[in-house]
């Protein structure tokens, strides 16, 4: 039988939940705690956000690979500025995110909103590990470059809805190489508007026609 033990109130600076074999869930932090992005084993990107302001919740797949979380966290100076910032993120398949919830407040101006991206196949550490070889080369830097930005192609934001900095209420669709082709609107006067885009874009049809 089940044991249980119940607590009216625990203290702790990380948890983890983990299978019968040891294979980690779910793990709980605070800022002193944050995990590595760990895929396949291993942290294939050592350092990684170890020093931001956040607290939060790691998600991770049947073989232990992070598939996304949620983080949340804020940062005052002295002179009294701030950022505070929240997301919820859920992962591709040994990828990156794919939907991710955003919250961000820098000095009182807030954005906000929800994103679906799309990821390529090639799993995430192979693209780091290209990644550092191609900075490393001997290649002059336009070279460079060009492999890079070859080596993240159908990595993309695919659509946004949410709030920008100017206080617009925004709904965006892009194509396979995330530029926008059509954007809603509602500004800060309650003024709605669509606009279809091509490729470049340039605006080729919106209503209403005379704004």
């Amino acid at each position: 039988m089940l044991k249980k033990e119940r607590f009216e109130s625990i203290d702790v600076e990380k948890l983890n939940i983990v299978d019968k074999d040891g294979t980690i869930k779910m793990t709980l932090f605070n800022q002193d705690h944050i995990p590595p992005a760990i895929m396949d084993g291993k942290d294939f990107l050592p350092g990684h956000r170890q020093n931001w302001p956040i607290s939060g919740i790691m998600f991770y797949n049947g073989e232990g690979d992070e598939c996304g979380g949620l983080i949340f966290g804020s940062e005052k100076k002295e002179n009294g500025e701030y950022t505070s910032s929240a997301s919820l993120t859920f992962d591709q398949y040994k990828q990156d995110e794919v939907i991710t919830m955003t919250y961000d407040n820098e000095n009182g101006v807030s954005t906000y909103g929800f994103q679906i991206k799309d990821r390529p196949k090639t799993p995430l550490p192979e693209q780091i590990k290209r990644l550092q070889e191609i900075r490393e080369s001997d290649k002059d830097e336009a070279a460079k470059q060009q492999e890079i930005q070859a080596l993240w192609e159908g990595s993309t934001q695919r659509a946004y809805m949410g709030k920008n900095k100017y206080g617009e209420i925004i709904v965006s669709l892009m194509d396979k190489k995330g530029k926008p082709r059509l954007r809603m609107l509602v500004d800060e006067q309650d003024n709605p508007r669509m606009e279809f885009l091509d490729g470049e874009g340039n605006v080729l049809y919106k209503l209403p026609p005379e704004l």
